[in-house]
């Protein structure tokens, strides 16, 4: 499940709150008023949506970098009211005991750290919230950053993402800080251009698309509003500079780290405040003081800080156990190690200074490790400790989808309840607890379920291999990088230029509503689709109207921009200034299938289809000297469907060495081979790979322009020629409909409870997945054997070779020029030799300076 983050304006929430709420006092008489607002906006928002994690950004007094940049910034801004400045430092002291964690830094605003959180965050795959009454956050929405504005006193919030932004305020998040630049903001002395107010501000945006466009086109733009624009160009610029949020600001940020929460002086805080109505949100008193045993029932969740002091009895302690229990949360900087009934706690930086004397005494000892990839991070490569157990492993090899917190985990343990936060300091000593009570359980379940090889022989040694890959990484030309970036521009400069000659007028090509305009008012496309704000522009919306020359072009002007904007513009920023390399993540516990993942890039979803999408992979190189080599499974899918379906023909013509295309193509159409087309072998391509997905008429007629009377007739006659096919499909249907889940060659299991849903679409969805998972899942599961195989070969053979990355069914891997044959070799036979299959498996290696011009290697005889 993907965690949450919320970020409040606490300068904006307090000042709204004492406002917008009568005057309130505590025992002693003090103001009360905005305290009560904000922290009864924070319990809402804890209870409504359980964040994974909240913060409070907050101003502090004193100049910023702004005021550097434009000496009347905030100028004119009255004081804070004695009344509310005097709530600040108790707001603060509350939100400490709460637990929740304080953003402020000399210098920099609220909006700058709460903008470095955000974009933190999000690259780190977490949903945030944005909670405040300052519309100035708008330009940090996206698909994964939400604003809560607040627009009348502390309960009234709009949520706004990209789409709502655009349709409630007529703006992009891109040009809010146009926005600003060109109208100002009196609230903050920021001048614009005098005379452009919002109305005038917004016309301009959407007929140029930005302060750059209006200025590309000022000649365009007559009377005073050329004029004024003219004049105040630098104050226009000027302007949005100052209204543009720093993401950089150099914040200390931990989404990990919580602190303790401190009921008990929360309590104390409310009753002096006379809080009566949220001393009642509280635990009552004696849950308070019963609370640090209660999350884990009978376990005991303290531990031992390790210092220099008492090293030599923890080091003395670990040399007397066989196994241990060890929690390494990188976030945190916290190492855990559960040693007989006694928890010890490593800081980092002690950690850092000692690890050295530590590994050793890991070698010959069972570590069983909450999450096993990560901790052999901290240890290296060359580290001599192997895991013997896994957490995160094991449960996913249970149920891929289930979310496993420490929860569902004792449940399904049978062990007490346990009612612990994520973010809680003692969260790490609850799982080494729960690890070693439910370690045994876990395995005997794995052997009963059919499950160990799939855990013990797959997914446990494959981690120590990805930890390997990701410590590697893989080499990027930054100067190809910054061309292509140019080159791709240059490409959204021409599509421009065509599709504003097509079109008769200029208009902003990112804008729905202006294409809307074009696409169906001048040019009378037909309306395919609806939303609130008007004609849909989608992708699929626009795929079905593409025979339009206009909208193909707009087609490809999208996929151009998104391929500038997601890797060309970022992935420079990801290279490590150590390594020069990029390090993905390689997620294992993710797909429901058991396929792999790549994040923080993700390098598995690199276009290869179009020529712009294949230029990508000319930026990931080989070092002077090396290739970048690539070995890749020849239609795995189809070759483990004649295998599991069993199918005399499809099975001899894998044997032989067909084009099952081809085959196919005769079989199903009724010609001989010799007479197929290509648009035929295409068209049994499409309905050979559309089987193993479930596909429907619908779809297969879609695909390939067919009527749906005649992509049924397709499907029913490959069924006819393909009999064994439809028998395995439809079992693997009713398997999962008896069984309640369908698995893989090794076990691997696909739980579908949607089968007996009474939804049709959710029925329907849960059959084809019924019928693709045994397939895919089995694909992954042979694809991380040869990963496995490969690993261990080049290990053997003492080869400086690496392995790079896993792409699907494709390996790719750095290799020498004088290893370059014995890898070629190696590579072949490990792959094709990994399992055996009543057909044969097939890799095909190629080799080049750089990923994406590759050549077929030959093997030399």
């Amino acid at each position: 499940m993907q965690k949450s983050l919320f970020l409040l304006d606490g300068n904006s929430l307090i000042n709204r709150a004492f406002y917008a709420l009568p005057p309130l006092t505590g025992k002693k008489g003090e103001p009360t008023n905005a305290v009560y607002g904000l922290t009864t906006m924070l319990l809402r928002l804890l209870d409504d949506y359980k964040p994974d994690q909240i913060m409070v950004a907050f101003d502090l007094s004193g100049p910023t970098f702004r005021h550097v940049q434009f000496e009347a910034y905030k100028a004119h801004r009255k004081g804070m009211p004695d009344e509310l400045r005097s709530q600040i430092p108790l707001m603060k002291e509350l939100l400490d005991k709460m637990g929740i964690p304080r953003l402020e830094l000399q210098g920099w605003e609220a909006d700058d750290l709460i903008g470095t959180a955000a974009k933190k965050a999000e690259q780190a795959g977490y949903r945030v919230f944005i909670v405040t009454g300052d519309r100035d956050s708008f330009q940090l929405i996206s698909q994964q950053i939400t604003v809560l504005f607040t627009k009348r006193g502390i309960t009234d919030t709009e949520k706004l993402d990209p789409e709502t932004l655009k349709a409630s305020y007529g703006v992009t998040p891109e040009q809010v800080v146009d926005l600003k630049g060109l109208m100002g903001d009196s609230s903050d002395n920021i001048p614009g251009v005098p005379g452009v107010g919002e109305k005038t501000a917004k016309k301009l945006l959407e007929t140029y698309g930005s302060l750059e466009g209006i200025y590309d086109h000022l000649e365009e733009i007559g009377g005073k509003l050329g004029e004024r624009l003219r004049e105040y160009k630098e104050q226009a610029f000027l302007s949005r500079e100052l209204a543009t949020i720093r993401c950089q600001a150099p914040v200390e940020i931990d989404l990990e780290l919580r602190p303790p929460r401190d009921d008990e002086a929360v309590r104390a805080i409310f009753q002096e405040l006379d809080f009566r109505s949220l001393l009642a949100r509280l635990p009552k008193e004696e849950e308070t003081a019963a609370a640090p045993a209660a999350p884990g029932g009978d376990w005991d969740l303290s531990w031992t800080p390790v210092h220099d002091g008492n090293w030599q009895e923890f080091c003395g302690q670990l040399r007397t156990l066989q196994r241990i229990f060890v929690s390494w949360a990188s976030e945190r900087k916290l190492l855990m190690v559960l040693l007989a009934d006694r928890i010890w706690a490593v800081k980092g930086e002690l950690l850092e200074q000692r690890l050295t004397e530590l590994l050793p005494l890991l070698e010959n000892v069972e570590v069983y490790a909450t999450s096993g990839k990560e901790l052999l991070h901290l240890i290296g490569p060359a580290g001599p400790v192997s895991i013997a157990f896994d957490l995160e492993l094991a449960l996913y090899c249970l149920d891929p989808e289930k979310r496993w917190d420490l929860a569902a985990a004792a449940h399904f343990c049978e062990l007490p309840a346990v009612d612990i936060d994520e973010q809680a300091p003692e969260y790490p000593a609850a799982q080494l607890r729960l690890m070693q009570a439910a370690a045994p359980r876990i395995e005997k379940r794995l052997k009963d379920d059919g499950l160990w090889f799939l855990y013990s022989e797959i997914e446990l040694p494959l981690a120590r291999v990805l930890a390997d890959m990701e410590a590697q990484g893989i080499l990027v030309d930054r100067a190809r990088l910054k061309v292509i970036s140019r080159e791709l521009q240059a490409s959204l400069d021409q599509l421009t230029e065509r599709i504003y000659s097509e079109a008769g007028e200029e208009f902003n090509i990112n804008s729905p509503k202006q294409l809307g305009v074009i696409l169906f008012e001048k040019l009378g496309l037909p309306v395919l689709k609806r939303t609130k704000s008007g004609p849909s522009t989608s992708a699929e919306v626009l795929e079905e109207l593409s025979y339009h020359p206009l909208v193909a072009q707009v087609l490809e002007y999208r996929q151009v921009a998104k391929l500038k904007s997601t890797y060309t513009d970022a992935l420079g920023d990801l290279i490590s200034p150590v390594t020069k390399r990029l390090h993905t993540t390689f997620n294992q516990t993710v797909t429901a299938t058991g396929r792999l993942s790549s994040t923080h890039p993700n390098l598995q979803n690199i276009p290869v289809r179009t020529e712009a999408g294949r230029r990508i992979r000319e930026v990931f190189v080989a070092p002077e000297g090396s290739f970048l080599v690539s070995a890749d499974y020849s239609q795995i899918e189809l070759r483990l469907l004649a295998h599991l379906a069993q199918d005399q023909a499809l099975l001899e013509a894998f044997r032989l060495g067909a084009d099952i295309h081809v085959q196919t193509a005769s079989e199903v159409f009724g010609v001989p081979q010799d007479q197929v087309t290509d648009d035929l072998r295409t068209a049994a391509k499409a309905i050979n790979f559309g089987i193993v997905y479930g596909i429907s008429s619908f779809g297969l007629a879609k695909g390939i322009n067919l009527t749906q009377a005649q992509a049924q007739k397709y499907i029913d006659s490959y069924f006819q020629r393909y009999p064994k096919v439809k028998e395995f499909l439809d079992g693997a249907v009713e398997q999962g409909r008896r069984d309640g889940y369908v698995t893989t060659l090794f076990g691997r299991r696909r739980y579908l409870p949607n089968l007996k849903s009474k939804n049709f679409a959710l029925r329907s969805f849960a059959a084809r997945t019924a019928m693709n998972s045994p397939i895919q899942g089995s694909a992954a599961d042979i694809i991380k054997l040869a990963m496995l195989r490969v690993h261990a070969a080049l290990r053997d053979q003492e080869l400086k070779s690496k392995l790079l990355l896993q792409v699907h069914d494709e390996l790719v891997l750095e290799v020498p020029e004088a290893e370059l044959d014995q890898v070629a070799r190696l590579l072949k036979k490990e792959m094709e030799q990994v399992w055996e299959l009543d057909v044969p498996l097939v890799v095909d290696v190629y080799y080049g300076r750089n990923w994406r011009d590759t050549e077929p290697y030959e093997l030399k005889e």
